[in-house]
């Protein structure tokens, strides 16, 4: 289609289900400029503006589909799912403030972007999808055919928008248009005037994992003016449209940081990950709020409290920073 619009598709569904529609490129791009004049969207927001509709997906013949999983799927399977997967993160993926210093050398893990190239919705018809578990059999019939992993990661991504807040004055909502994600940073940001920041394309959508490698930190640059704000982060989720997990957890310190790969260990073989990597790291600074049996204190020995939080953003994040502050 001319200039990579897409007419509005309709999702192959069963007979009886809600059928979203997707946005156009120019539904969406006018959108941004009526908000947004003469900037440009974050990558993780037009890398969806390219994704193919639903039911242009093709489901492979060998895998299982939602139905046979449904049946073997409880809430408990579920919750130990999320506590897992929460947890796993957590030890890999969480830094010290302390490591964002020139010439500092770390492991660097940059989580995978879930569901990168996911179709955004008009914002006019997100309300007909029912956002729970409670409706997840609704919600699976409107996308299919749904294979069996993608059936678990919807049901992983609505237990996380339901989840109660993990961390004391966290503020959250799941989000399926742009329109509402905006809505969403400026209401609790207390104002429209906003920047949309995604962490560079240098960064792979399979994300880092450098378990042998090391990176050296070569620069820091502070993105926020203020010694702390309040942003909000929008995680992209693992679903068949595209859906992001927006919270707040503040105040914060955001950093670009520019790593390069350390060649110095010349025993260990070096692996396929980018030589210099510029990403966005977001640092939570009053951490009295979070989970104290995280590994993550037992490693820094600290408590909640007494050390900030700090996380690099994947490939498909946007944070939400108010302009006064960027």
């Amino acid at each position: 289609m001319a200039g990579g619009d897409r007419c509005a598709a309709l999702v192959p569904h069963a007979e009886g289900a809600t059928v979203p529609y997707y946005a156009s490129a120019s539904e969406l791009n006018s959108y941004w400029q009526s908000v947004f004049p003469n900037k440009a969207m974050p990558s993780a927001i037009l890398d969806h503006l390219s994704a193919p509709s639903g039911n242009e997906k093709k489901v492979k013949e060998s895998e299982h589909y939602w139905s046979v999983y449904l049946d073997q799927l409880t809430e408990g399977d579920a919750k130990i799912f999320h506590n897992w997967a929460h947890r796993i993160a957590s030890e890999k993926l969480l830094y010290p403030e302390t490591v964002f210093t020139a010439g500092s050398k770390l492991n660097l893990y940059i989580d995978r972007a879930a569901a990168l190239h996911s179709a955004w919705l008009r914002h006019d018809t997100t309300d007909s999808i029912p956002m729970s578990t409670k409706n997840f059999t609704e919600i699976v019939m409107t996308f299919v055919p749904v294979s069996l992993a993608m059936a678990h990661d919807m049901w992983s991504t609505l237990r996380s928008c339901e989840h109660p807040r993990e961390v004391a004055g966290e503020q959250k909502a799941c989000t399926m248009s742009v329109k509402s994600m905006h809505g969403f940073a400026a209401s609790t940001l207390g104002t429209n005037d906003l920047r949309a920041i995604s962490t560079s394309l240098d960064v792979p959508e399979d994300g880092i994992n450098s378990p042998s490698n090391r990176y050296k930190v070569a620069a820091v640059r502070a993105v926020t003016a203020k010694a702390a704000a309040n942003t909000i982060t929008c995680h992209s989720m693992s679903f068949p449209v595209a859906l992001f997990y927006c919270h707040a957890v503040n105040p914060t310190r955001i950093y670009e940081v520019t790593l390069q790969r350390d060649r110095e260990d010349n025993d260990v073989p070096v692996l396929k990950t980018p030589p210099v990597v510029r990403a966005i790291a977001v640092c939570h600074v009053n951490t009295s709020g979070f989970d104290p049996t995280l590994k993550y204190w037992v490693k820094l020995g600290r408590k909640p409290g007494q050390a900030s939080v700090c996380h690099f953003l994947t490939r498909g994040d946007v944070l939400w920073v108010p302009a006064s502050a960027a």
